[in-house]
């Protein structure tokens, strides 16, 4: 195996004990043991615990990110929302790399601190391409918390159980919430 598939495969391992059991149950000897090598062999990859835990969440941020850079970069189909438009492709991104979004968006305890920092910042980014959807409203900051809590919740609901939340149920609720949300304010004269 190259370098940089045991590299992925040590990743991968680790990523499935996170999101199984969390971080706490990650250590050198566990994935090496299921990756099938020996401890030195993960030290010629990683130096310490740390290191390893900081490059699967810098993996799987990046990861994330594609999906919703390519999820909001889709046309908008002309009888559909911006906002759903988006969530479609992202809930397809969900559904194409589920443990990647698990880890991120029901992330398990004791994860450190870089976890919180890189998804403050996916947050942020969230939040300031809802606020190209809407700009224009008279409350926009508002609309903007609405809208991603919503995306936030249908995630987690196809996450969680996708049995009972397919896609289109979803997407038929994010549909009304975000036509509200992004329709003009009426004008009181």
């Amino acid at each position: 195996m190259t370098g940089p598939q045991r590299r992925a495969q040590i990743l991968d391992v680790t990523r499935r004990i996170v999101v199984e059991q969390g971080y706490h149950a990650v250590a050198f000897e566990r994935v090496a043991a299921e990756c099938g090598v020996t401890r030195t062999v993960l030290y010629q990859q990683f130096d310490t615990l740390p290191e390893l835990l900081v490059a699967l969440i810098d993996r799987e941020v990046e990861r994330a990110f594609a999906g919703f850079r390519q999820a909001v970069a889709r046309p908008v189909p002309p009888d559909e929302d911006p906002f759903t438009a988006g969530l479609a492709g992202i809930l397809e991104a969900v559904d194409a790399a589920p443990a990647t979004w698990r880890m991120l968006m029901l992330p398990a305890e004791g994860g450190p601190p870089e976890l919180h920092q890189r998804l403050a910042r996916a947050r942020a980014v969230t939040r300031a391409h809802l606020h190209k959807l809407t700009g224009h409203q008279d409350d926009p900051d508002l609309s903007i918390r609405v809208l991603h809590a919503l995306a936030d919740e249908l995630v987690r609901l196809r996450l969680t159980d996708p049995d009972a939340h397919p896609v289109d149920r979803l997407l038929s609720q994010s549909r009304r919430i975000a036509r509200a949300c992004l329709a003009p304010m009426p004008t009181h004269d």
